[in-house]
C-alpha cells in the first residue's frame, strides 16, 4: 500500500539506486558464508529471501526508507570468529545468531531501547553518521579499484593503467555532473551508463557466474539447521555476547545515522522490526541482518518513505530469477554512488562541538576507527569507551550518565572479548 503524499517516481528511483548499490551482498555474503561451510549456491537464496522479507517489513510496517539485508562485517564475524576462531560448525554459529537476536529483541521490547537512545551524547550520534560515511568512502574506493593494498602500506593509489580505476573515475565524474545539475535519478543513471559502457566496450571482463536458479530445490536442506548442543559452553556464551553487542549497537547507530528526525516511537518500531527479521535470518540459513548503510544512497536520491524499501524488496524478489544478470554490473558502476553518499554523510561533523576536545575526540576516534579498522562495531566500541575517560580527564565526570557508564563498560568487555576470540 502506497503512503499518502508520496512522490512514487522519486521513491522508485531511490529504491532502484539502493538496490543496485547493495546488490553485491547477494553474491559476496554467500561467498563469505561458504567459507563457514554453508554451500554458496544455497545460502544465496537465504540472503535474497531474508532481504525480501526485511525490506518489505521495513517499508510496510516501519514505513521508513531503510534496506534490511545481511550485514557485511557481521557475516565476517559469523565465519571468521564463530566458525574459524571458536571452532563452531555453521549450524552452531546459526544457533549463536539466534540467541544473539533474542538478546537484541529483549532490548528492543523493553525500556532499555529508550534508555540507550537518551544516554548517547549528540556528539557520538553525529560521529556515528560521519564514521559510517568515511567507512562507505573507503569501501567505495576499494571496490572501485581506486585504492589497493600497498607493498609497504595497508593502502595505496592503484595504477592508472588499471581499467577498473579509469572506469571508476570516469563514472564518478559523470555521476557528480548529473548530481550537481540536479538531474533526478542521477545515481541510477550513472550506474546504468557505466554498466552499458563496461559491457559494450568490454572494458572489464564479466565475472563467471557460479549460481543457478535450479539449485533452489536443495535450499530447504539449510533451513532451520540450528545446533544448540554447545549452548552452555564458554565459546557459545562468548560468541553470543560479542555478536549481541555488534547487532544492538551497530543497528542503533545505523538507524540513528540514516534516519534524521525519527521520533522515539518511530525508532522503537523500526528497531523491533529489525530484531524480528534478524531472528528469522538464522532460521533461513544465513547470517544476521542489519540496516544497510547503502540505504543512504536511495535517501540521498529523495527516498523518504517505506515505498523505497518496498521497491528494494521487490527488486530482491526479481533477483531470484535474475542472479546471472548481476554479474554484468561492474563494481566501477556502484562505487561512485557509495563514495558520494559517504561524503554527504560526513557533513554531520559540522554538528559536533569541535572547540571542546572532550566532545570532539571520542567522536573523532570513532570516525577514524570505523574507517581504518573497516569495522563499524569496532569504531563504535572505541568511541564509547573513550567518551567517559576523556570527560573524566577534563574534569566533567558529572556530565556522564549512569547508563553511559554501563554502555561504555559493555563495549570495553566487547573489546576484551576480542582478545580471546
Amino acid at each position: 500500500m502506497i503512503e499518502k503524499n508520496v512522490d512514487v517516481k522519486k521513491e522508485i528511483l531511490a529504491g532502484l539506486t539502493s538496490f543496485f548499490a547493495i546488490s553485491y551482498v547477494i553474491i559476496v555474503n554467500s561467498m563469505i558464508l561458504a567459507e563457514a561451510g554453508i554451500p554458496a549456491e544455497l545460502s544465496v537464496f537465504g540472503t535474497i529471501f531474508i532481504s525480501i522479507i526485511g525490506c518489505l517489513a521495513m517499508g510496510l510496517i516501519g514505513k521508513v526508507p531503510i534496506v534490511i539485508t545481511t550485514g557485511m562485517g557481521v557475516n565476517s564475524f559469523f565465519t571468521y570468529t564463530l566458525v574459524y576462531s571458536l571452532k563452531m560448525s555453521w549450524q552452531e554459529a546459526l544457533a549463536v545468531s539466534f540467541c544473539a537476536s533474542l538478546v537484541y529483541l529483549i532490548v528492543a521490547y523493553t525500556r532499555l531501547t529508550q534508555l540507550l537512545i537518551e544516554s548517547v551524547p549528540d556528539s557520538l550520534k553525529h560521529g556515528i553518521t560521519a564514521g559510517i560515511g568515511i567507512f562507505l568512502v573507503i569501501v567505495g574506493m576499494e571496490n572501485g579499484g581506486i585504492i589497493v593494498r600497498g607493498e609497504h602500506t595497508f593502502m595505496t593509489l592503484n595504477s592508472f593503467q588499471s581499467p577498473i580505476l579509469l572506469l571508476t573515475l570516469a563514472s564518478l565524474i559523470v555521476t557528480l555532473f548529473l548530481l550537481l545539475k540536479n538531474i533526478q535519478g542521477s545515481f541510477f543513471i550513472g550506474i546504468i551508463l557505466t554498466t552499458l559502457a563496461a559491457n559494450l566496450f568490454q572494458i572489464i571482463p564479466k565475472t563467471e557466474n557460479l549460481f543457478s536458479l535450479s539449485a533452489i530445490k536443495n535450499y530447504p536442506s539449510i533451513v532451520g539447521q540450528l545446533d544448540f548442543s554447545g549452548v552452555f559452553t564458554t565459546e557459545f556464551i562468548l560468541g553470543t555476547f560479542s555478536l549481541s553487542m555488534i547487532l544492538i549497537f551497530e543497528s542503533m547507530g545505523l538507524f540513528n545515522g540514516l534516519l534524521t528526525g525519527l521520533t522515539p516511537a518511530g525508532f522503537k518500531k523500526v528497531f523491533r522490526v529489525n530484531g524480528i527479521i534478524m531472528l528469522l535470518s538464522s532460521l533461513l540459513g544465513t547470517s544476521p541482518t542489519i540496516p544497510a548503510a547503502e540505504s543512504s544512497t536511495g535517501i540521498q536520491q529523495g527516498g523518504k518513505t517505506g515505498t523505497m524499501a518496498v521497491t528494494v524488496g521487490l527488486l530482491f524478489l526479481a533477483a531470484v530469477f535474475a542472479i546471472p544478470l548481476l554479474s554484468f554490473i561492474p563494481s566501477s558502476a556502484l562505487s561512485p554512488v557509495i563514495i558520494i553518499t559517504g561524503c554527504m554523510m560526513m557533513e554531520n561533523i559540522r554538528h559536533i562541538e569541535l572547540t571542546d576536545l572532550s566532545e570532539w575526540f571520542p567522536a573523532f576516534l570513532m570516525i577514524v576507527m570505523m574507517a581504518f579498522s573497516m569495522s563499524i562495531s569496532d569504531g563504535l566500541a572505541f568511541g564509547f569507551v573513550a567518551y567517559p575517560l576523556v570527560k573524566t580527564f577534563a574534569g566533567k565526570r558529572q556530565s556522564i550518565s549512569l547508563p553511559m557508564w554501563v554502555i561504555s563498560s559493555l563495549f570495553l568487555l566487547y573489546l576484551v572479548a576480542k582478545v580471546w576470540i
